[in-house]
This record gives structure tokens, C-alpha cells and sequence, in this order.
């Protein structure tokens, strides 16, 4: 049986750690580089204050030497496929040490245009590493996203790695020979791939149903059924999808272990009616939406309280999403 999640920063004890919020207490976990005088932080890895101090140590030693920063490449991407109108496959040759990087379950990308200014850059995440290139789907809705395709531009500044894409990532990292439910909608399908995979090496039985979404396109049912998963498609997610969550719900051969959501916020909280309606309580992982435009916990953007009232940046911790309270 999977265990509550416990929250925690995506980066503890990684090269990114402790990063820069460290520097004005505004950790997200060390109780002393919160401002505290007392630790309690209940947390058994390398002690994140003593990784601070040995920092400061180092570059009063070595002045060349800075606190670690994310990977960033100049390169050029393809756009592999066109989706739908306004959505778009793309892929983009990047370092070997970023590519390597990137290659897990709920990793994320920075883009914009190599000439514009640091306020463009956009999220995207990442659905497939293969070799140096990584691929990754774009809606042009935005502004920002736009932008990187307008005037037939190929150039691409990737700045990274970021890894908090999916609340609940210990559940997905930690069930082996469990049933899964797997419910994708519209752009999630991208996230969903690396999910599956992750999933599919844990020798876990998947359910999937996935619905097109805003985009209006199913692409990634093939590959879906090529690792072995069943995939049902449905024309609406909210007509017929739910529907069919509800039933695996209601019965106990078919009730999952795990339910992953990956979609957008709605979806999310529809899977979480459907399951407080069946009276039951399964634990669920779901992609994170949160608005983003650091990905490094100061700006604030991506901010959501829960409902024991904390403050959390999502860029940054992993917890259960439905402690949220709905937006």
C-alpha cells in the first residue's frame, strides 16, 4: 500500500541545493534557513544548513566558484510534427549533460528565443529523451510560445533542469506490480509518455483513457499500446471520461491502486469528485499547471495555498495535490 506523501523540495540534497532562496531564509524545508532557531525538519539526507555553510566556505576559498545554476544551450529544433492547429511537436538538440539530465519522469524545460529577454522564457515539458535531443510539445496560445515559432525562427534558448512537473512523483518512483488508472486529457498527453514509461519498467498493470482535449487530437495512443498499456479513447473527458473513472471506481476488480491524472486542473479536480462520490480514497498524481515564470521559487507566480493554509511554490515542493484548495 502506498504511504501519505510527505512534502518536500524537488531539488533537496541535488547540485542545486541549497539554492537561492537559502540566501534570504526562504528555504522551502530547512527550518534555520527559514529563519528559525530551532531544526525540525524531520529530514534523514545531507543536512541542507551544513551544505550552506560549506558553500560559503568554498567560494571564500575559490572566488571563481558560484552556487550552481541551471544548464542553459543555444541551439536550433525541428518542429516534428504539427498536431493540431496550434500545437506543436518539437525537437531540439541539447547538451549531452542536459539531455542527461532531463531524462526522468517529470522533467521540465525553460525556452524562449535566443535574442529575446529573460521574460520570455515558457515551461515546457519534457516527453521524450533520445540521445541529445529532446522532445517536447508546444501550444502557441500565449505570447511567449508563440513567439518562439513566429518569422520561421529555429533558434531556441533551453534553460534546465526542473523536475517538480508531477505532484505525488514518490508514488509514481515507488509502486511496483500495482494496478494503475492513467487518465490523460489534451496537452497532457506529453508528460503522460514519460509517466507510462516509468510505470511500464516497474512491471505495473496500466488502464489508461485518454480524451483530445483542447487540442483536439489523440497522438499518443500508439505509443500508449506499444508499451502495453490499454488505452480507451474518449471524445470527452468530462462527458465520458469521469464516467468511465467512475466505473472502474465503483468496482473492486477494476479499482486501481494509483490514479494519474494527467491534463489540466479541471480534470484533476473531477477525478477527485469522482472518487470522494464513490467513497473512496485512492491517492493520485497529477501534472502541475501552476503558472511559472522563474522556476526557481522567487517570483512567486506559481504560489498555491492549501487547505491547512501554507503557502507552497509549486515550481519547487512535491505534495499531494488535493490538498490544494480548488482555484
Amino acid at each position: 500500500m502506498l504511504k501519505k506523501l510527505a512534502s518536500r523540495c524537488i531539488d533537496i540534497n541535488s547540485p542545486y541545493c541549497p539554492c537561492l532562496l537559502s540566501e534570504t531564509n526562504h528555504c522551502t524545508f530547512c527550518s534555520h534557513l527559514k529563519g528559525k532557531e530551532v531544526c525540525d525538519c524531520n529530514w534523514s539526507g545531507v543536512c541542507i544548513l551544513y551544505e550552506k555553510q560549506w558553500q560559503l566556505k568554498k567560494n571564500s576559498w575559490l572566488s571563481d566558484i558560484d552556487a550552481p545554476v541551471r544548464l542553459e544551450s543555444d541551439t536550433e529544433f525541428a518542429v516534428k510534427e504539427k498536431i493540431s492547429e496550434h500545437t506543436y511537436l518539437l525537437q531540439i538538440e541539447v547538451t549531452p549533460e542536459l539531455a542527461q539530465s532531463l531524462d526522468k519522469c517529470g522533467s521540465f524545460v525553460f525556452l524562449r528565443r535566443p535574442i529575446d529577454q529573460q521574460f520570455y522564457h515558457f515551461p515546457a515539458g519534457v516527453m521524450k529523451v533520445i540521445g541529445n535531443t529532446i522532445q517536447v510539445v508546444v501550444e502557441t496560445i500565449g505570447p511567449k510560445s508563440a513567439r518562439l515559432l513566429t518569422n520561421d525562427n529555429k533558434q531556441v534558448l533551453v534553460r534546465g533542469p526542473y523536475y517538480n512537473g508531477i505532484f505525488g512523483q514518490p508514488w509514481i518512483d515507488n509502486i511496483d506490480d500495482g494496478k494503475i488508472l492513467l487518465i490523460v486529457g489534451g496537452i497532457g498527453q506529453s508528460p503522460a509518455i514519460p509517466i507510462a514509461r516509468q510505470l511500464v519498467k516497474k512491471n505495473n498493470n496500466i488502464q489508461a483513457i485518454v480524451a483530445p482535449g483542447k487540442i483536439g487530437k489523440v497522438f499518443i495512443a500508439g505509443e500508449l499500446i506499444e508499451l502495453g498499456i490499454n488505452v480507451q479513447e474518449v471524445a470527452s473527458m468530462r462527458e465520458l471520461g469521469i464516467r468511465l473513472l467512475s466505473e472502474h471506481l465503483a468496482d473492486s476488480k477494476k479499482c486501481p491502486e494509483l490514479v494519474v491524472s494527467s491534463g489540466p486542473d479541471d480534470q484533476h479536480y473531477g477525478i477527485i469528485a469522482a472518487m470522494h462520490a464513490a467513497r473512496v480514497s485512492l491517492p493520485m498524481a497529477a501534472t502541475n499547471n501552476a503558472t511559472m515564470c522563474c522556476g526557481e521559487g522567487i517570483c512567486g507566480s506559481c504560489e498555491r495555498v492549501t487547505k491547512d493554509n501554507k503557502r507552497v511554490r509549486t515550481c519547487k515542493v512535491q505534495t499531494d495535490f488535493s490538498q490544494f484548495i480548488q482555484e
